[in-house]
């Protein structure tokens, strides 16, 4: 995965939060992703669970700090894919 950042920016996980959803007033678990360029993400997990590739811990978005057609990777908890390559 050389070089990887200049096909995609990194988001690197760092925690969760719990949150109430203000229509169905459930409990809802945010993870929260540090932006390359400062920026955090919060993201639904139960979105998480669904988009990930049991073959692959890459999960690819859109990046909403960005209008550039450059997308996202988000890089989850004890990812060793991206250790080496992005510090």
């Amino acid at each position: 995965m050389e070089g990887i950042n200049n096909m995609f920016t990194i988001a690197k996980y760092f925690g969760e939060i719990k949150v109430t959803d203000p229509d169905t007033k459930n409990e809802v678990t945010l993870e929260l992703y540090k932006h390359e360029h400062g920026g955090i993400l919060g993201i639904d997990s139960s979105y998480i669970d669904q988009v990930l590739d049991d073959d692959s811990n890459v999960i690819c978005i859109s990046d909403p700090f960005s209008t550039l057609d450059k997308p996202i990777v988000l890089q989850l908890e004890n990812d060793e894919l991206f250790n080496s390559n992005t510090d």
